[in-house]
């Protein structure tokens, strides 16, 4: 298994990200309900039915265990053109025919059983496998953060399309950023034993993770000696890369990077979303 690190805890911040986007959504107008988001072709009520969409299959793949629920892919690539299709299939059907106020209500209803379940998980435990964090199975804990990732994600997606930002507070934000750092490892290429990287936080907190190549792969350690590649970003550019939201260009035009060219552009090329990959050929 691919070496993740030490495991995040989430699962007292889904409530009141939850809370906060149903004020949010609660506010708006019939204009701001159409108002175009970062997720191409969708407005913010496309994006708050998919919404829905992501709470239903959650409770009726993992906890109820119906096979209709998940996707078959043998590629992350291949799995981003499946759960693409499928989720535009739902909020093309779906959208027209619920209002602004029962999606908000079916947001509302939805919070509290997805929320037992997967606060439930045993965090240790073999759960789904997170694609982007490499071969699998990968333990609850990796799982129920990527879902705080999905929502936090989309949740800023609809406060960009309104303009009204807000839950960018570190509580918030830097596990969405630890999160997607476990991305790395399965995205750096092979290096001779004790070659280090290290990505960097600079703004708005600090933070820096180091991983040392062992093997056939790479992990995570406590302290860097003298790491080979450094690469440094606000953490507003770290995660809006990660899920494709800012381009490999845009990445490397606010990062700061010295070191091996091959391991910077890895680093830069993160993805911990299930979106098409976009590296620099």
């Amino acid at each position: 298994m691919t070496d993740l690190g030490s495991a995040i805890d989430v699962g007292h911040l889904f409530a009141p990200e939850r809370q906060a986007l149903l004020e949010l959504l609660g506010g708006l107008n019939k204009h701001e309900w159409g108002q175009d988001t970062p997720c191409p072709g969708w407005s913010v009520h496309d994006l708050a039915v998919h919404l829905v969409h992501d709470d239903l299959r959650r409770l009726s793949g993992q906890r109820d265990r119906h096979p209709g629920a998940w996707l078959a892919a043998t590629s992350l690539d291949e799995l981003a053109e499946a759960l693409d299709e499928a989720n535009r299939h739902w909020v093309t059907a779906v959208a027209p025919t619920l209002s602004p106020r029962l999606t908000c209500d079916m947001l509302a209803w939805l919070a509290g059983p997805s929320e037992t379940h997967l606060v439930g998980l045993d965090p240790a435990a073999e759960g789904a496998t997170v694609s982007w964090a490499g071969p699998g199975p990968h333990p609850n804990w990796l799982d129920v953060a990527r879902e705080f990732t999905e929502r936090w994600v989309h949740h800023q997606q609809v406060r960009q399309a309104v303009g009204r930002p807000g839950l960018a507070e570190r509580e918030h934000l830097e596990p969405v950023v630890d999160t997607f750092t476990r991305a790395l490892p399965s995205s750096l290429p092979r290096r001779p034993d004790g070659t280090e990287v290290q990505l960097r936080v600079v703004s708005p907190f600090e933070r820096s993770w180091t991983l040392r190549a062992s093997g056939p792969g790479w992990t995570f350690v406590a302290r860097s000696t003298q790491p080979a590649a450094v690469v440094s970003l606000p953490a507003s550019a770290l995660w809006r890369r990660a899920v494709r939201m800012l381009s490999h260009r845009e990445a490397r035009g606010v990062a700061g990077v010295d070191g091996d060219l091959e391991l910077v552009e890895a680093m830069l090329d993160i993805r911990a979303a299930i979106v098409p990959s976009d590296a620099p050929s």
